[in-house]
């Protein structure tokens, strides 16, 4: 008797449910925009939503708000932003209603992925502390539903926390709003905060990495955006898709703004230039006449909004901002450095000429070059979030990264590398590295893997990845990771971990790999994985097939120096 009750309500609500669903509105992101929670009587930011991006909204709430699904409640987005549009462009489509049994919750800015395609591509974004419905767990990955999209976001940047209820498994996200009677604002939070202007010359700092980059000089008398006001000691402008800080002490604050060259930061694209002149100010150039209103720091990557004739348009803080093309070079990304054994040239014999191999002289001079010219040398972990787009990192960096975890690194590369303060890392094959020997003297004449006692030697230089457990062999001209069945394969992984068990980065044995090998190598638990593919790395590129450099016997100096410049030469 009661399944029949069900059956006749919902026939019965089945012409107003598809009734709701046909009358839904799907709108496009014009530029990045902010999602609200209005609970708490207040506008507070709970995400946002990325450019370009489609969503379906739930109510069209009067002229200035779309109600939208946002973690098991209502978010409202402001309409300036958006455009309305005949259908949706996505396919990672969920149902709307389910039992909820755990939570993710958002350590920090959480970026959403939409993996129907050839790539991860983010859609949304989770504020810090914002807690979402748990839908699935793979791998290092969490599945959630943003307003009816399954979205993934990564362990690196969440925690679970475990919920009461129990579902079956197979059930779908929980995105039923609990309703909650909106109070929002007549007009939408404005061009928010205001204006401020600089007192004198006045530093923009980004703030993201472990120390402050100094990213910009707004000019004394010069004004920009405020984007908020964050604590008694900064205040924040907008930068591209991220944000910069000036101390209160340097500036003012203003409510109407001098200058009519306002640009959209958040419209940058995902192309950059590097500042290579002494005169590196940026223009406005709505008056008759250059006016600089800030000057860029050297040996940082700038957005670019657009080109114009021979003046690359960059935005800080709300305004466009012109430089010269003379002035500038375009930014091709990060170099990653691969390095295995080293070498007197009086020791090479059998090393001659293979590609694997360099002498002490030719990468002490390589090291020099480095130092010389200011690189700095990044962690992987620093390099993945810049490919994350979580950070900056300066122009003149370099990841150095050594295969195979031979002992010829400890008696060659290490002294170098510790002389000059660099960081790098090893990947290991920890079956060699596990039975090796302590305190074993070095041979030239063979290849010997590196102890634990070499390893814990070397820490204040090298952290140590993987390489596979055992998988480093060949067969025939393939090799033994993409010949094996996948379950070995992933258990082969996990059990370097063993040996390593902070380890997060892999590199690909030979640098041959296949989808499944990148599957496995994200079952395993790694966040990123190293190819033997040249080329540089930049933003939003395949953190599972990261582009890395080499050289060789033959690589002359001049080489060297051309193949690690951040730009074309």
């Amino acid at each position: 008797m009661k399944r029949i009750v069900y059956l006749l309500l919902f026939m019965l609500l089945l012409p107003f449910v598809q009734k709701v669903h046909a009358s839904n509105i799907v709108i496009q992101v014009n530029e990045e925009a902010t999602v609200f929670d209005n609970r708490s009587g207040s506008l507070e930011q709970v995400g946002t939503l990325s450019a370009g991006q489609t969503f379906e909204v739930t109510k069209d709430y009067g002229p200035n708000w779309w109600q939208i699904r946002w973690g098991g409640n209502y978010g409202y987005v402001d309409k300036r932003y958006t455009t309305v549009v005949p259908s949706k462009t996505y396919q990672n489509n969920v149902p709307s209603v389910v039992k909820v049994k755990d939570y993710i919750v958002a350590t920090k800015v959480t970026p959403v992925y939409d993996n129907t395609g050839n790539k991860l591509v983010q859609f949304a974004t989770l504020s810090e502390g914002v807690r979402f419905p748990l839908y699935s767990k793979m791998g290092s990955w969490y599945g959630i539903a943003v307003n009816g999209r399954l979205g993934f976001v990564h362990s690196n940047f969440v925690t679970e926390e475990k919920g009461q209820d129990t579902t079956d498994p197979s059930t779908k996200p929980v995105e039923k709003p609990t309703p909650t009677p909106p109070t929002l604002p007549t007009t939408p939070p404005s061009k928010q905060n205001g204006y401020i202007e600089a007192l004198e010359n006045a530093v923009l700092y980004d703030l993201r990495r472990e120390q402050p980059m100094s990213i910009a000089t707004l000019l004394k008398g010069q004004q920009l955006e405020i984007a908020n006001v964050i604590d008694e000691m900064y205040v924040q402008v907008r930068w591209g898709k991220t944000f910069l800080y000036v101390e209160k002490s340097k500036i003012k604050f203003v409510n109407t703004p001098s200058f009519k060259n306002s640009g959209n930061d958040n419209a940058v694209k995902n192309q950059y230039f590097i500042p290579i002149s002494g005169n590196n100010e940026i223009y406005d150039r709505t008056a008759k006449k250059l006016q600089p209103f800030a000057k860029l720091d050297v040996n940082r990557r700038y957005p670019i909004l657009r080109k114009e004739q021979n003046w690359y348009v960059t935005t800080i803080g709300g305004r466009e901002g012109y430089i010269h093309s003379s002035k500038v070079a375009l930014d091709r990304g990060v170099p990653v450095m691969m390095y295995h054994h080293f070498l007197k040239e009086n020791e090479l014999g059998r090393f001659k000429n293979v590609s694997t191999t360099i002498t002490d002289t030719q990468f002490a001079n390589e090291m020099k070059y480095l130092k010389d010219k200011k690189y700095e040398t990044v962690s992987t972990n620093d390099l993945l979030r810049f490919m994350r787009n979580e950070i900056t990192l300066p122009a003149y960096s370099i990841v150095l990264t050594f295969d195979d975890g031979l002992l010829s690194t400890r008696e060659y590369a290490y002294p170098i590398l510790k002389n000059y303060g660099f960081q790098a890392t090893q990947f290991l094959i920890t079956y060699r590295n596990e039975y090796s020997p302590a305190e074993q003297l070095f041979n030239y004449n063979d290849l010997q893997a590196l102890s634990k006692q070499d390893m814990d030697y070397m820490q204040d230089v090298f952290t140590f990845e993987s390489h596979t457990y055992n998988l480093h062999d060949m067969i025939g001209n393939k090799g033994k990771m993409l010949l094996i069945p996948y379950h070995e394969v992933v258990e082969d992984l996990k059990r370097s971990l063993t040996f390593i068990p902070n380890a997060k980065a892999f590199a690909y044995p030979f640098g041959q790999y296949n989808a499944n090998t990148i599957y496995a190598v994200k079952e395993a638990g790694f966040t990123m994985a190293f190819s033997t593919k040249p080329g540089y790395n930049n933003p939003y590129d395949d953190i599972y097939q990261i582009k890395r450099l080499y050289s060789d016997q033959q690589t002359s100096l001049a080489q060297f120096k051309k193949m690690v410049s951040p730009f074309a030469q």
